[in-house]
């Protein structure tokens, strides 16, 4: 099957409802399936007893997350994905822009894999009327997404309206942090956003064509690739997280496949409300909030909302205020 089918199969909530290979579509193997965080991570962040926590407010242990997945999807493109972002986190940081679509595609996946999962757990144990955390068809949501991580399995050439790839992707180093806490991750579903360290590298992937980058290349307070704290890569998550729900637009694509590539063209833009007022300017995003961001951030960054907002001026204190290099 081309790529293109092997996404439509399995983002179908057909597949999803029926624990088939996430990443396929095919028919999973009988052993425990992938690991969404991999092994290697678990081992080395020491997370096998640590818990996430769900969209529903409980808990699931690292070591329990996985889904379904096919032996050859496991052991072949997935694998390579694998193996070609862990040595970009034990050097901390992506010295080049090309680095960017290999971690791109692992964060990718691990955004479909927390997802998939979810469909499969019980909202409410003591109430299955209400049925799974996620619903199957959601999944079909983030077709886009699951095609930026099948884009492994064979050569793909992107021309995109915002810059070289179909998505935004900011990474930073992480210079001080607890030695007993190298792990930290988050994403916001409504704006299919991801971000996560490990150690000293921070990473965050939006799944919106690129949008952000068009806004902000570099990121709040344009900090791409600077020396921040852990708390400091929290509120750069949070905004981030913010910015991809406020998201107000689609873009079109035309996609061509054959045997050896894959060639993907953004076409254009459709904004979900039209033109900002008295302006040429599509809308892209919905307009910022500083007491809505206020919220967001106290959760991402873990602080008690006080410790943000300034009531009297409504806006949002900060920790980015870095000096220039």
């Amino acid at each position: 099957m081309k790529v293109l089918e092997l996404t439509d199969r399995a983002v179908s909530e057909a597949s999803i409802s029926a624990k088939r290979c996430f990443a396929c579509g095919g028919a999973s193997s009988s052993g425990n399936g992938e690991h969404v965080i991999p092994k290697w991570l678990q081992n080395e962040c020491h997370l096998f007893d640590e818990r996430l926590t769900l969209l529903n407010g409980t808990y699931i242990p690292y070591r329990n997350l996985t889904v379904p997945c096919c032996i050859d999807c496991n052991t072949g493109f997935l694998s390579s994905i694998e193996s070609a972002v862990q040595p970009l986190f034990h050097r901390g940081d992506l010295m080049r822009l090309d680095e960017r679509l290999a971690p791109a595609r692992w964060l990718s996946k691990i955004l479909i894999g927390l997802l998939v999962k979810e469909t499969s757990l019980l909202f409410d144990r003591s109430q299955p009327h209400r049925g799974s955390i996620v619903d199957p068809g959601f999944i079909d949501d983030l077709r886009q997404c699951h095609f930026v991580l099948q884009s492994a399995r064979k050569p793909t050439s992107f021309t995109c309206l915002h810059g070289d790839f179909p998505f935004s992707f900011y990474s930073y180093r992480i210079s001080e942090y607890r030695k007993d806490h190298e792990f930290d991750l988050s994403t916001n579903v409504a704006g299919q956003s991801i971000a996560i360290r490990v150690g000293q590298l921070g990473a965050i992937f939006v799944n919106d064509g690129g949008f952000q980058m068009h806004v902000g290349s570099k990121g709040p307070f344009e900090l791409v690739g600077r020396e921040l704290s852990e708390i400091q890569f929290r509120e750069v998550a949070a905004r981030v997280h913010y910015q991809a729900a406020l998201r107000d637009a689609t873009h079109f694509y035309l996609t061509v496949e054959n045997e050896e590539r894959i060639q993907v063209d953004q076409l254009h833009v459709k904004s979900f409300s039209g033109y900002l007022p008295a302006s040429d300017q599509l809308r892209i995003f919905r307009d910022w909030d500083e007491a809505e961001l206020s919220y967001a951030m106290s959760a991402y960054m873990r602080v008690d909302r006080s410790m943000i907002f300034d009531e009297e001026t409504q806006a949002c204190r900060t920790t980015l205020l870095l000096p220039r290099s």
